[in-house]
């Protein structure tokens, strides 16, 4: 009863595992069940050898499970539901249809591809995680993909949609591409986890153009045969007991699937470095999405399962079933049977496949196990240790996961354990006996039952099914030839149609299976090529002979001067190793086909996996016999498999032959090593990966360099281009170059009678001169005078490249530059501007740019050349380069050159450089600024030529872009436009705005801040409005914030410092008490007083004295809180008086000199620390320099009584003197200082007006009012204004202003809005004019006029200019210069409306 229940049982798990193929498909299924090399071999009767490692070694089992640990990886964690449905599937696979899982995408008639699975692995999760893996790697490559659920949609509906025919053509008129896009086809590149992959330079060889028209066209002609394949090995494997632990891996590599008669070595080898581009791609982005990430963990640990599997059946140990965790539903396990075309858009970034628009292509390519493993070796001491442990924790956790309810569960995680630092997944797998039972019917016995039966019904095909196979796969017209049964065979051996050719070949003789096609090939080669293992398998069975060489008749011997091997050919064994027919060499290494076989040339298979560098056939070929890892070829040149893969440049061949052992010292027959052949077939990647490795004995720099050295003009060549393509992505090639004594050779080179020499020799040299020790050894040896004598060749290519050298040269070093200019060079490099191609223009442009770097001589040399209008010319091109490099040689060229300034403006730089400035690329927009900011800088003619074109209008707008090195050159500029005068400083910070310069301030740009730094002073400075309007805008805090950042440079923090006195102080030293509140209010006086205390800098020290004096002055309230709240002493400025650096010492004075500025108590203060010396100023008052000569007699005047020495009327006396003698100066700066000083005075202590008064101030004051420097007459006005409220001085300027009113109106025209005059003074003079002044009068009634000056109409009347008088709050009187009356009090004056009056 129980032997019949378990019948049953088996029989509906047999008839479960067959109901889901259709009538083809179990065909196929049938037909492969007998067709496995190694788990058939026995029914065949057929010679095998089993493959080395698991399948060999596996040690017995005692225990009833096996214990896996499979690595844990970076990916998604493993489910322990799905390594134990892949269990399943393989037990299945392997025990009941003896079959091992692969994929291959396969192209069918109509650009759809077939999902090539063994039909046992249909509806899958292994099927779908092969296919999944499979379609990511064909995705990538082509750039293009569909989403699964669409993609199985689409596949039902593409053929209607594009009107197929029976011969695979579309017939539609739709718009194919809009099709295909509803569908859901993407750019691959869309996706997150792979932007911009198809950006990335994979290798930056400047000498090849994958895009070009003749490397797409030779792509094109062979891309239908190429395809990229995965194959999964093991790289370590270890057991202890049933615990087995391993290494998983897996690699990419190209197939070509043509014979040398349809590509030749030296196609296949351009071939090669575009398709090691697509390997590089593919394999760097595979693992980048996370789901495929997992899909490759567990298709390493199906790499392991398969070897072991087959391991255990030959123990007859089978998986227990039913002790695994529930299987899946067959809904989540659909396996697509096919993929539909696929397209790609014209906007879509990869360009790997040069398509037409709107056609459609197929994707091929496949993953195959390598069912031969490294050897099985025993687990470590550490292992052994934790082995009990592991055994329990993995049977105890299985236990416990069968016990659950797992209805709702959806994720099964794996238990990891930590073994020597590394993290494994715990993987636990019930084991049962495979031996029949007694009265017991298990499920492999009821399915190979049913196999048994099927076969009957189902094989051979009929006539109608073989028609119908053939139409289905190739489409009508092909099926129509495959009626020809030798076609058909053929057809079915190429496809792999098992159940096909088993039906052709049982009505064929058996000499048909061996003979010969019309290109030399049987179907055992046929078979071999396209992967075929099942046909190999057939054919063998069948007595084909397994070393079939292909007919003489059919090799190619046209090739003169190579020697051939007399009767030899190609054997399937060679064409398996060349196509990566990976499965196809592992079956006939099986069957004991000769692997030492040679072609003619001497080739084995070895040779020629290494040569298309099949990594994983090399690693079967030299796993079956490790001597052939030096097996050197017998006829041709001697090479060795290591050689062939440098000569066909295959780095991922050449790294496993050095890997496992090769000898990298090997030279052929030639005396070519690897560094050798690998230059001569310009095989760059493979020269870099050997620097990489940098071998003992084999020093790759020192190779190439005396290759260079041969007369051999091919050879020279070949080296100079590697040199170049390495130059470009090695990074110490300068060096390298270098050490191994290239210089002098690529020196020598360039006189050499080639041009083609030459260019490749200056092309190496251009990437070395980055490099300044390559420089000085290029002057070393002489090749400056070479260089500029091959600019005299006016060969394109040679002038671009000397260019870039000489440019190089002279960046480098001063000494250079000038060794340039003194041999001619700057001419001939100017010369250079005259070409109409860009190469030559842009890197002309760049070597007089360098040229002129701070060489005056060269600046000089250039403009005698010619080369500003060329330059200028340059500028209305329409190349964005070439504008951006005019730019910057402008820059260079103008800078610190006054004529050379002069010059390019005239040449009309000033219209093309705001052109530029208006340009939409950004780029170009800042090179211009950089121009203009060389051109404008200390120059106020050019910089009035920007402001009339708008320039400031452009730059502001680079101060909005978000790039902060575009915002630095933008305000840089702009305040080069600022000038060097107060007044244009002002206008240009007043088009900058309050909004602008917090900009700037708040930006974290030092340079920008010091421009923002810099508006705020010239904003500021004699401006209570502005002052008032940027307190208000919330300006002074950011100006805080910086003085108290530690980054803030010394340049800026400078500006900061003295951007808060401007904003305290207005014209002739009076106050805003307004914005001396706010900067007190924002803390800024602990932060000044302890840079005044602590920095090292004297500069900021004397800085932070005079801002903290214009703080506080006049400001009885902040002084009193000063005073009270902080720990400050006079001693700190004092101290600076005496430092060595005269300006110190001076503007430590004018510190000094504000705090005590109409303060008694600062002034006694001062006195009490014992007073300033009086032989400090002696230096200063009898210097040379007018400048120091105003400031020192200003100091004395106020300090008079502080300092030692002399008494305060001598004092006062002496300075006064000296201030009224420099208003007689020719040099504008002295007069304005010096007027604004006495300005400052004329409001100070008793006498000291009288003093000014008495020694003609007046008339030398007046005497400037018509200057033609507007800074002369605005100061001179300012201190007249204050002068009027002495009455000496108000009588004097009545008198000459009624001689000659235009001084009046000049007066009033140039008085600064917060200058004061007395209102006493304009209402006198107003008065004077209405009645009618005596030269007036005179003049109206025909005398001669009194005074030379036109009066031109009475002034504005400025009824609201007003101001108190300038004794008013003054201190006691003081002995004056020279006797002065009884002082009388003047009326005071009023106020201007709207206005805030000043502060003394």
């Amino acid at each position: 009863m129980e032997s019949s229940e378990s019948a049953v049982r088996a029989a509906l798990t047999a008839q479960s595992f067959l109901q889901k193929y259709d009538r083809r498909e179990l065909q196929e299924l049938l037909s492969l069940t007998s067709c496995n090399w190694l788990l058939c071999a026995e029914e065949h009767k057929l010679p095998i050898e089993t493959p080395p490692g698991i399948s060999k070694q596996l040690k017995n089992i005692l225990h009833p499970n096996i214990i896996i640990l499979a690595p844990s990886g970076s990916c998604l964690p493993l489910d322990y539901t799905v390594v134990h449905q892949i269990v399943r599937e393989l037990t299945v696979g392997i025990y009941g249809f003896n079959q091992v899982p692969g994929v291959s995408l396969l192209p069918n008639y109509d650009q759809s591809s077939t999902c090539l699975l063994p039909p046992a692995y249909y509806d899958t999760k292994v099927g779908q995680i092969l296919i999944s893996i499979d379609y990511t790697m064909k995705a990538l490559w082509h750039g293009c993909h569909i989403p699964r659920e669409r993609r199985i949609r689409f596949c039902e509906l593409w053929r209607s949609s594009m009107a197929v025919d029976s011969d695979g053509a579309p017939q539609t008129q739709k718009d194919v591409l809009a099709e295909f896009l509803s569908a859901g086809l993407k750019d691959i590149s869309d996706e997150p986890c792979y932007q911009d992959i198809y950006k990335e330079n994979t290798d930056a060889d400047p000498t090849y153009e994958p895009e070009s028209t003749e490397e797409e066209n030779l792509f094109s002609q062979y891309s239908e045969s190429i395809l990229i394949k995965l194959s999964a090995f093991l790289t370590s494997a270890r057991q202890h007991q049933n615990l087995f632990m391993f290494e998983g891996s897996y690699c990419l590599s190209n197939a070509v699937r043509l014979t040398e008669d349809n590509i030749d070595l030296a196609t296949y080898q351009r071939l090669q470095k575009r398709l090691s581009e697509h390997i590089i791609l593919v394999k760097n982005n595979l693992e980048k999405n996370a789901e495929v990430c997992r899909e490759l963990a567990y298709l390493k640990l199906i790499s392991f399962l398969v070897p072991l599997l087959i391991s255990l059946r030959k123990k007859m140990l089978i998986p227990n079933l039913s002790k695994l965790l529930s299987p899946m539903s067959d809904d989540k396990l659909k396996t697509e049977r096919e993929v539909p075309p696929h397209l790609l858009g014209p906007e879509f970034a990869c360009k790997h496949f040069p398509h037409k628009q709107n056609q459609y292509f197929n994707l091929h390519g496949g993953i195959e196990f390598d069912l031969g493993t490294p050897s099985l070796d025993d687990a470590t001491e550490e292992t052994k240790v934790a082995f009990k442990t592991l055994q329990a924790q993995a049977a105890n956790y299985l236990y416990e996961l069968l016990r659950q309810d797992s209805t709702y569960k959806t994720h099964f995680p794996i238990p990891l354990s930590e073994i020597e630092g590394k993290s494994y997944n715990v993987i636990s797998i019930e084991l049962e006996s495979f031996y029949p039972q007694h009265n017991l019917v298990q499920w492999w016995g009821a399915l190979s039952s049913s196999i048994k039966t099927l076969k009957e019904k189902r094989l051979p095909l009929t006539d109608i099914e073989l028609h119908e196979q053939f139409k289905k796969t190739f489409g009508y017209t092909k099926a129509m030839k495959c009626k020809n049964v030798a076609f058909g065979l053929k057809a079915a051996a190429e496809r792999g149609l098992c159940a096909v050719f088993s039906s052709l070949s049982r009505r064929v003789p058996p000499s048909l299976l061996h003979a010969l096609d019309e290109q030399g090939f049987s179907l055992l080669h046929h078979a071999a090529i396209n992967n075929q293992t099942h046909i190999i398998v057939q054919l063998a069975a069948a007595g084909v002979n397994l070393n079939q060489t292909r007919s003489e008749r059919f090799t190619n011997t046209g090739q003169s001067g190579v020697r051939f091997i007399e009767g030899a050919g190609l054997t399937p064994m060679h064409l398996a190793a060349q196509c990566g027919s990976l499965e196809s060499l592992n079956c006939l290494l099986a069957l004991r086909a000769d692997y030492r076989v040679v072609d003619k040339r001497g080739w084995m298979a070895i040779h020629f996996a290494a040569f298309y560098g099949q990594v994983a056939c090399i690693q079967v070929l030299c796993r079956k016999d490790p001597t052939l890892l030096e097996m050197k070829t017998p006829a041709e040149y001697g090479s060795s498999p290591l050689l062939l893969s440098a000569t066909s440049g295959s780095v991922e061949a050449l790294d496993f032959l050095l890997s496992t052992g090769a000898n990298w010292r090997e030279e052929d027959s030639k005396g070519n090593n690897c560094v050798h052949l690998a230059a001569l077939y310009f095989h760059t990647d493979v020269l870099k990966h050997l620097i990489q490795l940098n071998l003992d004995g084999l020093p790759v720099w020192k190779i190439l360099v005396e290759m260079l050295q041969i007369e051999d003009f091919k050879r020279m060549e070949k080296t100079l281009g590697c040199l170049e393509a390495l130059c470009v992505n090695t990074e110490s090639f300068s060096e390298d170059i270098l050490d191994a004594g290239g210089v002098p050779v690529l020196v020598s080179l360039l006189c050499s009678d080639r041009q083609v020499v030459q260019c490749m020799a200056t092309a190496v040299l251009c990437h070395m001169t980055e490099n300044s020790q390559v420089c000085e050894e290029l002057v070393h040896h002489g090749a400056v005078p070479i260089l500029i004598k091959l600019l005299s060749v006016h060969q394109p290519e040679l002038d671009s490249r000397c260019a870039v050298i000489l440019a190089d040269l002279a960046a480098h070093s001063k000494q250079h530059q000038s060794l340039i200019a003194d041999l001619g060079g700057v001419a001939l490099v100017v010369n250079l501007l005259t070409s109409d191609l860009q190469d030559v223009l842009v890197n002309g442009v760049r070597c007089i740019r360098t040229l002129c770097v701070r060489s005056p001589h060269n600046q000089t040399a250039v403009a005698h050349a010619g080369g500003v209008p060329h330059l200028i010319q340059i500028l209305a091109v329409d190349s964005d380069t070439l504008q951006e490099e005019a730019c910057l040689a402008l820059a260079e060229l103008s800078r610190g050159h006054r004529e050379n300034q002069a010059l390019i403006c005239e040449a009309g730089a000033v219209g093309a450089l705001v052109q530029a400035l208006r340009h939409r690329k950004i780029s170009v927009k800042v090179k211009a600024a950089s121009a203009l900011e060389s051109l404008a800088s200390h120059n106020s003619a050019i910089q009035q030529c920007f402001l009339r074109q708008s320039a400031p209008k452009y730059l502001l707008q680079l101060l909005t872009v978000f790039q902060l090195d575009v915002r630095e050159q933008g305000a840089i500029a702009l305040w080069a436009l600022a000038g060097q005068s107060l007044n244009q400083q002002k206008l240009m910070a007043e088009q900058m705005g309050y909004s602008v310069i917090l900009d700037l301030l708040l930006s974290p740009s030092d340079k920008i801040q010091y421009v923002g730094c810099r508006a705020v002073i010239a904003l500021s400075r004699d401006s209570r409005i502005h002052q008032n309007g940027f307190c208000r805008e919330n300006g002074v805090p950011p100006l805080v914030r910086l003085l108290r950042g530690s980054r803030t440079g010394q340049k800026t923090l400078l500006s900061v410092i003295e951007a808060l006195g401007c904003l305290c102080i207005g014209v002739a030293l009076t106050t805003n008490k307004n914005s001396q509140k706010t900067v007190y209010r924002e803390q800024a006086i602990p932060t000044l007083l302890e840079l005044l205390k602590a920095h090292k800098s004297q500069e900021i020290k004397v800085q932070v004295a005079q801002t903290l004096a214009c703080v506080l002055l006049g400001n009885q309230k902040l002084q009193r809180e000063f005073w009270e709240q902080e720990d400050f002493s006079y001693e700190n400025i004092v101290e600076l008086l005496n430092a060595e650096n005269k300006n110190i010492s001076l503007d430590a004075g004018h510190a000094l000199s504000l705090f005590a500025y109409n303060s008694k108590a600062h002034q006694k203060a001062i006195r009490q620390l014992g007073g300033i010396p009086g032989k400090i100023y002696e230096t200063f008052l009898n210097s040379d320099n007018e400048t120091e000569k105003a400031k020192a007699a200003f100091q004395t005047v106020v300090l008079a009584r502080v300092i030692s020495g002399s008494d305060e009327v001598t004092l006062t006396a002496r300075g006064v003197t000296i201030l009224v003698e420099l208003l007689q100066s020719d040099q504008s700066t002295t007069v304005i200082i010096t007027a604004q000083l006495l300005a400052s005075l004329a409001h100070m202590r008793a006498g000291i007006t009288d003093a000014i008064v008495s020694m003609g101030a007046t008339e030398h004051l007046s005497a400037h009012l018509d200057s033609e420097d507007e800074e002369v007459r605005t100061a001179c006005t300012s201190a007249l204004g204050y002068l009027t409220f002495n009455r000496y001085a108000h009588r004097q300027l009545m008198t000459k202003c009624r001689k000659s009113p235009h001084i009046y109106d000049l007066l009033m025209k140039n008085l600064a809005p917060d200058a004061r005059i007395s209102q006493l003074f304009t209402a006198e003079f107003e008065r004077q004019r209405r009645i009618g002044f005596p030269s007036l009068s005179l003049g109206i009634n025909g005398g001669p006029p009194v005074s030379p000056g036109n009066n031109k109409g009475p002034s504005k009347k400025l009824n609201t200019r007003g101001s108190q008088s300038a004794v008013g709050e003054r201190e006691t009187s003081a002995p004056s210069v020279h006797h002065v009356g009884q002082r009388t009090k003047s009326a005071h004056p009023k106020f201007r409306p709207g206005r805030t009056p000043c502060q003394h």
